[in-house]
């Protein structure tokens, strides 16, 4: 039994294993995908792949690792091994396959087909995620061979041994020697090798959706004797997504922006010349060819760049793949190119491709060991970037009007701009202004990203912008156009005079809409428990119209900032008490009154919660307020705000009256000298809504004048 333990020898330094098998490979996908391509390189014609998945191999408590008893197995049907050619190939790690011309050399025996592996340290992958390696293998050519009977049987003879990850660890210098499964020496009656994995790190297998989605990313190898099935060995077969078959790594392109590559073309005389790229129609563009010549070698690329139709929804779409042999050697960006490039953040969200460089790895091997990216410091791969950063550049110039051009489609479903263009300007004399509306539209619509194009808020503002100026747009070229044409006809100047009176409506309007909007939602807010009165307040202070329909936001009054600074250090020295006006920077401060500057007069504005009841201290409070203004405007050296401000009034929003005695005849005497206007919370906001809602059927109006119901 020992001799026949020792027939399989293992020779290869223990830092090799921990280097390329342990600590290269940590993700089960990557894994698998090694194994695969060992499939695809021993010509099988299809591989299936059971694992567990979603789940992970292994369980974690206290910081201990805990088997759960799962396993993996990878099987195909390629040509498999004997138990010689696992001897002399498959355990001599390191052994350059492509050289052997006993193994195919550069291509498979079958057929043909270009190997993926070169190094010979795929086979070390699992070891990155579990202890155990099966390897059940049978090829060779079809022999006979007598049984326990003496009867002859026909097969291919089989290898069955198990790799331990711990043993070829062990610090020894001896070769390791696999340990020998039932089946070894046996016939199967096909040629194909099954790779099972067993006793797991603590790793986590894809979902089946995620899975199949990086396996095709992985293997960019499109034939009609190729295929990868995945099952889900945890789920019976009737479950839903039980198994899948890997098809191509799909992305949506854009249209009108792929560029094509197709490599090399053969000339009379047997010498090749690389081909340019092409747009969608097969039109050439000069200057990019679909590959480079370095140091007189011509280094074709075929395969294509485009942009997605929507922006990236993960990481396997990203950029460029790029595949040596079917088999992924790198993804990239941008091939390096610096940040600040014009139409960067396009590429970075849209650009898509899949070129093939064969060469990556022909001569000298320009994939770094683990699969994941180029030498770019190669002289060879800093020509390559060269390249691609060429390729960059032209696809970031022929796509953008495409981008655009999408953009403004997806703008025009979403928002309906068109029909809100008509329904606001109808009528035939305003062709012009729904032309200009939806142009400029457009121009706004084009820059925009998608991202943007999915929220609400941002179309809204867009159309209500364009509707807005497009009568304003209208009238300045109207008016351009006629100054060029020296026209000042009268049937020029009328049209010119209809056009400034919608813009007029357009602007207004919009002001009144937006107005009604802000006393609709003072109203619902007036109807909230614990609104306080400094919330109304400071409404009052940004929206002076809210008392006074005729009232506009004031600019920036020095006079009034300084008289409003001397009133209440005058306050304070003739009462001892601070008062606060309009200050809302400190939300801890409770502000006295609002005081504005509108029709040349101070305006004192006291506002109190809906269905507050005004009591006498409160009331004594205003008179305090009334009388000390007065008293400050007749003081001396107060004559210049007295002839700016020559009058004050008093501004008192209150539901109801609670006053008695001297304070009722003080409030009295105060609205008959015409100084206080008492209005309750309903007459506030009933006519200043019911002013702009006037303003608004007058627009409405005299925009419907004629014609009202033709369509565009």
């Amino acid at each position: 039994m020992d001799d026949k333990i020792a027939k399989y020898k293992m020779t290869i330094s223990r830092l090799t294993v921990d280097k390329l098998g342990v600590k290269l490979y940590d993700k089960v996908s990557a894994v698998i995908a090694e194994l695969i391509a060992n499939s695809y390189d021993a010509d099988a014609t299809e591989v299936t792949v059971k694992a567990p998945m979603g789940i992970f191999l292994a369980s974690k408590s206290d910081g201990k690792l805990s088997d759960n008893g799962l396993e993996i197995e990878v099987t195909d049907n390629g040509i498999g091994m004997t138990p010689e050619e696992v001897n002399k190939y498959y355990l001599i790690v390191g052994a350059e396959r492509r050289n052997d011309r006993n193994r195919g050399g550069d291509e498979s025996k079958k057929f043909n087909r270009k190997v993926m592996g070169r190094k010979g340290i795929g086979k070390l992958a699992p070891f990155g995620v579990c202890q155990r390696i099966e390897i059940l293998t049978s090829g060779g050519d079809l022999i006979v061979k007598k049984n326990e009977k003496g009867e002859g049987i026909k097969g291919y003879l089989t290898a069955h041994l198990f790799l331990e990850r711990e043993s070829i660890l062990s610090e020894t210098d001896e070769s390791y020697s696999p340990t020998l499964g039932e089946f070894d020496e046996t016939l199967r009656d096909n040629t194909g090798t099954t790779i099972r994995l067993t006793i797991f790190d603590y790793r986590k297998v894809p979902s089946i959706d995620e899975f199949e989605r990086q396996l095709s990313q992985r293997f960019g190898v499109s034939s009609s004797n190729w295929a990868i099935n995945i099952i889900d060995n945890k789920k019976k077969c009737d479950e839903t997504n039980c198994s899948r078959k890997v098809g191509e790594f799909a992305i949506e392109n854009l249209s009108g922006t792929k560029i094509s590559l197709n490599g090399t073309i053969s000339n009379s005389d047997g010498s090749k010349t690389l081909t340019f790229a092409e747009d969608e129609n097969g039109n050439e563009y000069p200057d990019i060819k679909s590959g480079f010549l370095y140091e007189e070698i011509l280094y074709p690329i075929t395969g294509w760049v485009a942009y997605s139709k929507m922006p990236y929804k993960d990481d396997l779409m990203a950029g460029i793949r790029v595949y040596c042999r079917g088999k992924i050697a790198a993804q990239t960006h941008l091939f390096n190119m610096k940040a600040g490039f014009t139409g960067e953040y396009d590429i970075r969200s849209y650009l898509i491709g899949e070129l093939n460089a064969d060469w990556l790895d022909q001569n000298e091997d320009l994939i770094r060991t683990d699969r994941q990216d180029i030498m770019w410091s190669h002289d060879l791969g800093q020509e390559f970037e060269s390249w691609g950063q060429s390729l960059i550049k032209k696809i970031g110039k022929i796509t953008r009007e495409p981008r655009r051009k999408k953009s403004w489609e997806l703008f025009k479903e979403i928002s309906g701009i068109e029909k809100l263009i008509c329904e606001a300007y109808p009528e035939d004399v305003e062709k012009s202004v729904r032309d200009n509306t939806l142009e400029f539209a457009e121009i706004i619509a084009k820059t925009a990203r998608d991202e943007e194009l999915n929220e609400s808020g941002y179309i809204e503002s867009i159309v209500k912008l364009s509707v807005l100026l497009g009568p304003h747009i209208t009238l300045d070229r109207e008016l351009r156009q006629a100054a060029e044409n020296n026209d000042n006809t009268l049937s020029s100047i009328t049209g010119i005079l209809k056009i400034a009176r919608i813009a007029e409506l357009s602007s207004f309007g919009k002001i009144a809409y937006d107005r009604i909007a802000v006393i609709n939602s003072i109203e619902s807010k007036k109807n909230e428990p614990g609104t306080v009165e400094s919330v109304f307040q400071a409404l009052i202070a940004q929206a002076p119209w809210l008392i006074n329909p005729q009232w506009s936001p004031i600019t920036s009054n020095k006079k009034f900032s300084t008289l409003k600074t001397e009133f209440e250090k005058y306050y304070k020295r003739i009462t001892g008490d601070e008062i606060v006006l309009n200050d809302f920077s400190d939300p801890k401060k409770q502000c006295d009154f609002v005081l504005s500057n509108q029709d040349d007069a101070i305006q004192i504005i006291e506002i109190k919660s809906p269905g507050h009841s005004l009591a006498n201290d409160e009331m004594e409070r205003i008179n305090n307020y009334v009388d000390n203004m007065k008293d400050f405007l007749k003081a001396p050296g107060n004559e210049e705000f007295l002839s700016y401000f020559p009058r004050f009034h008093v501004t008192l929003v209150c539901d109801e009256l609670s006053l008695k005695g001297v304070y009722q005849t003080a409030f009295e005497g105060l609205k008959n000298e015409g100084i206080l206007e008492h209005i309750s919370w309903s007459v506030f906001l009933l006519r200043t809504k019911k002013m702009h809602e006037d303003f608004l059927s007058e627009a409405d109006r005299q925009k419907k004048y004629a014609n009202y119901a033709k369509t565009c």
